[in-house]
Formats: structure tokens, C-alpha cells, sequence
């Protein structure tokens, strides 16, 4: 569940304590389920040809600058 999604105590009870729904996210996050699911919606959108790469974005939050220089990547996005 991201910050930009819905947040535990939105999940339906029916599937337990938000403490409950969270260990069975982190099961299936350490089991590779999430990867598996995705790489098989991935492979079936390619088969389809429902994938197109040609336009992509990608969002590098959570990727460091070089020498942690800010400055320098705020000029490479203006």
C-alpha cells in the first residue's frame, strides 16, 4: 500500500487488522509474490502487444545524485 494509495486503515475489515493485512503484504513483498504478478501482467501485455515503450517515464525519487548534489539534477530537470 503506497502513500499515494489507500492507506491500511482503508483496507476492508473483512481481511483483518490493519496490522494483519500488513504482515501478509510483507510476506508476499519477501516471497516475491508482487514480482511474480507483475512480471506475468508484463509478459501477457507484451504477448497482446498491449505494452508499448516507445514513451515511458520514470520516477528516480528514491535514486540518490551522484556525490548527493541536488543542485546538479534540478539543472538537468529545468
Amino acid at each position: 500500500v503506497l502513500t499515494t494509495g489507500c492507506s491500511w486503515l482503508d483496507v476492508p475489515a473483512k481481511y483483518g487488522t490493519k496490522s494483519t493485512v500488513h504482515r501478509y503484504h510483507l510476506e508476499l513483498c519477501e516471497k516475491g509474490v508482487y514480482q511474480a504478478i507483475f512480471l506475468d501482467l508484463l509478459r501477457s501485455g507484451y504477448a497482446i502487444k498491449k505494452i508499448d515503450l516507445s514513451h515511458c517515464a520514470t520516477d528516480t525519487k528514491d535514486i540518490p545524485a551522484k556525490k548527493g548534489d541536488q543542485r546538479a539534477m534540478m539543472a538537468i530537470k529545468r
